[in-house]
């Protein structure tokens, strides 16, 4: 099994990780950069170059390999700017004096200019470029891809994943714990807003609001289909797509703890898991960001902590045969499957709920 592993930059995850019984990558990013991320928020620990190069070499020394992150999904023309192309090339210098062993990149001209300018990385397409069909999965592998992780909207789609698997060569991986909506109408706006906040060139100097997941939050809570309809994959179904030629797993996390990074990716190593699986999800909470920004010092009320929510792992089994059979883009109109599953899986306070 080939598991990417988050990391939170905490040295203390390194041991446990190289003791699992996979072939463990672990990925990360400074919380700035050039280029920005798919990510941000509070929970990203401050890292400077230095100290992220011991890190990889540390990761290195315990059998671990090293993906870096460079999957904002647009850079807002900067690439095109000759001083930031310059200040690009030196941070691919720089990725290659770290010893980085691959990249992420969302961006179609960042993978060629990648495997120009610094061909022994390898460069792995982000779930983020939303590669949904067997012409995307193409036309990224021509532009030189070695892996793909294929748009999460698509886990389900078991036909669509035999095609592409079947039309490419290159690695192909998915994403195995995000409870993004369904066909989320604000996935590409969000991840948008994260990219440029992550970018150390962004005029609002990383300010923003988190509009995208309160409306998400909500949906979820208003609506407990949508915790089902999620494209989320239990540790018990992952031989569903390894017979499908799947090749490796991502795990979703790295603004999380080191014990909730140890516990999702024990679970999904061990194909197992016992009792509440919304513990091994990522739910992204509300955050925001105001530093050097116009509110820095208007009062804004942040919501309180969600309500907690419970989803019965062991009364999942067998669940996913349904969507071998079903098509969801056409269907999901005249079907309520996911309602009548999640009334019988998800627990949580309706108060509590209506109350957040």
């Amino acid at each position: 099994m080939h598991l990417l592993v988050p990391t939170n930059w905490d040295k203390e995850l390194i041991p446990p990780l190289s003791q699992i019984k996979a072939n463990i990558q672990i990925f990360g990013v400074l919380p700035t950069s050039m280029m920005g991320s798919g990510m941000s928020g509070p929970n990203i620990p401050q890292m400077t170059t230095k100290q992220a190069e011991e890190y990889i070499k540390l990761a290195h020394y315990a059998g671990l390999t090293f993906n870096y992150l460079l999957n904002a999904p647009c850079m807002n023309n900067m690439e095109w700017d000759e001083d930031t192309h310059r200040e690009l090339l030196r941070h691919l210098e720089w990725l290659n004096n770290a010893e980085v062993d691959s990249v992420t990149v969302a961006i179609p001209y960042l993978l060629e200019l990648i495997k120009y300018r610094s061909p022994r990385l390898k460069v792995e397409v982000s779930t983020i470029a939303h590669v949904n069909s067997v012409a995307r999965a193409k036309f990224f592998e021509s532009l030189g891809a070695d892996s793909i992780i294929l748009d999460s909207n698509t886990n389900r789609d078991f036909k669509l994943l035999k095609a592409i698997r079947d039309a490419v060569r290159c690695e192909l991986g998915v994403l195995t714990n995000s409870l993004c909506l369904y066909q989320c109408p604000y996935e590409y706006y969000h991840n948008n807003t994260m990219g440029h906040a992550t970018q150390n060139h962004n005029l609002l100097n990383g300010f923003y609001m988190d509009y995208c997941v309160l409306h998400c939050a909500s949906s979820r809570l208003s609506d407990t289909s949508q915790f089902i309809k999620s494209r989320w994959i239990r540790p018990e179904d992952i031989h569903i797509y390894e017979e499908i030629g799947i090749d490796f797993f991502k795990i979703g996390g790295r603004a999380m703890s080191t014990e909730w990074i140890m516990n999702a990716t024990a679970a999904y190593s061990l194909r197992h898991y016992q009792g509440n699986l919304y513990d091994i999800l990522v739910a992204l909470t509300p955050k925001m960001r105001y530093a050097n920004s116009a509110l820095s010092s208007t009062q804004i009320t942040t919501p309180r902590s969600p309500p907690r929510v419970y989803i019965d792992n062991q009364a999942l089994g067998g669940f996913i045969d349904f969507f071998k059979k079903q098509e969801c883009l056409s269907g999901c109109g005249h079907c309520n499957y996911c309602q009548k599953i999640a009334d019988k899986v998800v627990k949580l306070d309706r108060q509590e709920t209506n109350e957040y």
